[in-house]
């Protein structure tokens, strides 16, 4: 029905075309020297534009397309292409006859009518179709959930999107073609329809840009939406802008979204409401370890240089509490590792990670008692995702910070991978914590809150507000759990991983990786989750190489332990130590 429509609307306005038809057959929107394997017919201008500057000479590439839909994709993604490759782009289309044109006529979508597109030698179309590819997805289910449909409605598998997409696409021609009647309409009454001026259409374009918006139906330019100012709160700046944050029952996901207009932010950044008891256990649990105090002392009396690393061994507070010393056995060493990530990100955060696996183990533990169950269930929901799994576990702590350093943890994992951020402690009076980035690269602040944590996914640019504690020596300490759901596609992204050094990277690291898959959580239900977790499936390691020795443990090198797994105990051994396919309540006792 929509399709019918706009070829009823483009057919309305064949009269008024039918003068500036001919013209618009064999025409250039800009010129260049035809390459001596080119047609004739493709240097020669019908309206040449005056005082043109000279392009490049060499050789044009011609690309044989078909299908007006195809022509409409191929201008789009010509739009995107400027800021790609910083050029200007000629773009030239013929048409065998008057009837070819017409986006009315029957042939609106026959695949008969060739056209040639001529694209000077530096235009890399491919990566511009790519981009275009990309971002178009991600608008349609953007569009989508902002007009009430739901996640899974969004997903290309369902036939909600396959419609809205056709109905999208053809407002889009309708609308393309609408405003360059308008053009074409308004030089023919002006009386310059044979000679044409490129700064003509240049003034009409930046007034079209500084008017703000134009309407689908007849290309008018008006004047866009005003921006809403913020709430009034002496602790959020007016330099960014700011969310809404609902308040959310455990384990329910909200996308994250602008206060001024409840519009999405980010397809993958989303406020996750926590159970109640899930901060309390995490502090609890670094204060238990130990590592609370050297996050404080560390940060202020003996920081780590930019890159710089370290190690820590630590006892498990929850073995601690076992009173009876058969039960609780030989004390188990956890290790940690610390790193500082280089100067530009221009503050002195700390990562505090688990490095091998006996702690990573330890740490779910924790997240087990904190009732993270809820929350992954939330997440796995929420996108339709198949399985999900912790990948790591960690802290990061900040006194100070001069400029956020505004970054995407993820990129191309499907929407299969996330960081979730729990704020576990922030000082007296502290202002937000969180700067995430919208589509137009707008920066707006949020506190993590007690009652919910941010999760950031594919492509979600967010940094650290800056801050500075150091007059009364306080840090801000954000728990960060890495979350994946992998497979085929981005198994090796997922290992490709360098925030922390564990898991280890490569191939190693990937057979870690699937090892753990559904593990915590499965859409079609069965996974023991981390309070039944009975453990990743058998995974075999060894050393890469001879002549490793416990001195390559805790070196000052980042990836020296990750060679020597075995002698280090990287892993766990399955048959002494990990025994899958058991409740990690029996295996560590507690």
């Amino acid at each position: 029905k929509a399709k019918a429509k706009a070829k009823a609307k483009a057919k309305t306005t064949a009269i008024n075309r039918t003068a500036a038809k001919e013209r618009r057959k064999e025409s250039t929107v800009c010129t260049q020297k035809a390459g001596p394997d080119q047609p004739d017919n493709i240097s020669s201008a019908v309206r040449p534009p005056k005082a043109a500057p000279p392009l490049p000479p060499p050789q044009s590439i011609q690309i044989m397309l078909l299908s007006r839909t195809k022509i409409l994709a191929l201008a789009l993604a010509a739009t995107v292409v400027v800021a790609l490759v910083g050029t200007p782009v000629c773009v030239r289309a013929e048409y065998d006859s008057e009837d070819d044109y017409d986006s009315g006529d029957d042939d609106f979508d026959s695949e008969d009518d060739d056209v040639v597109v001529v694209y000077p030698p530096r235009f890399n179309l491919e990566k511009a179709l790519d981009h275009y590819g990309v971002e178009s997805t991600s608008l349609l289910r953007r569009s989508m959930l902002i007009a009430g449909f739901s996640f899974h409605e969004t997903s290309e598998r369902d036939e909600s999107y396959l419609d809205f997409a056709e109905r999208a696409l053809v407002k889009e021609i309708t609308r393309i073609d609408s405003i360059r009647d308008s053009l074409y309409m308004r030089k023919l009454a002006a009386g310059y329809e044979e000679e044409y001026d490129p700064d003509v259409d240049k003034a009409d374009v930046d007034k079209a840009d500084a008017a703000g918006t134009c309407s689908a139906e007849d290309g008018e330019c008006k004047e866009g939406p005003t921006t809403s100012t913020t709430k009034n709160d002496s602790k959020l700046s007016p330099e960014f802008g700011h969310f809404l944050t609902p308040d959310l029952k455990s384990g329910q996901a909200d996308l994250l979204r602008w206060e001024r207009d409840g519009s999405i932010v980010q397809e993958y950044a989303v406020r996750v409401g926590l159970p109640p008891r899930l901060v309390p256990t995490l502090k609890e649990y670094a204060e238990g370890l130990g590592l609370l105090d050297i996050m404080t002392s560390m940060l202020y009396d003996d920081p780590l240089p930019p890159n710089g690393a370290r190690w820590f061994s630590f006892q498990s507070p929850y073995q601690k509490e076992i009173t009876d010393d058969d039960e609780r056995g030989e004390m188990r060493n956890f290790t940690w590792n610390v790193e500082r990530p280089a100067k530009n990100w221009k503050s002195d955060m700390h990562w505090f990670n688990t490095a091998d696996e006996l702690s990573h183990e330890d740490g779910m533990r924790a997240l087990a008692r904190g009732g993270f169950d809820e929350v992954l269930a939330g997440i796995g929901e929420m996108f339709d995702l198949d399985t999900l799994h912790v990948d790591s576990f960690g802290f990061v702590a900040v006194t100070n910070c001069e400029r956020g350093y505004i970054h995407t943890d993820w990129e191309n994992t499907g929407g299969n991978a996330f960081n979730f951020l729990v704020g576990i402690h922030s000082p007296e009076d502290a202002g937000p914590e969180l700067v995430v980035e919208g589509e137009k690269y707008e920066k707006g602040e949020v506190y993590y809150g007690s009652n919910a944590g941010v999760l950031v996914g594919d492509g979600t640019r967010h940094g650290t507000r800056e801050c500075d504690h150091r007059a009364k020596r306080g840090v801000r300490i954000t728990c960060s759990i890495y979350l994946a759901n992998p497979t085929k596609d981005n198994l090796s992204i997922l290992a490709g991983d360098t925030t922390s050094v564990f898991p280890p990277m490569e191939d190693v690291g990937e057979e870690w990786i699937w090892s753990h898959k559904g593990r915590h959580w499965r859409r079609e239900g069965g996974g023991d989750g981390l309070v039944g977790d009975l453990g990743r499936t058998p995974f075999e390691f060894e050393d890469d190489g001879p002549g490793c020795t416990k001195e390559h443990c805790n070196n000052e090198l980042r990836r020296g332990r990750n060679t020597c797994m075995k002698t280090c105990k990287v892993f766990m051994d399955d048959e002494s130590e990990y025994k899958p396919g058991k409740e990690r309540r029996e295996v560590l006792g507690y």
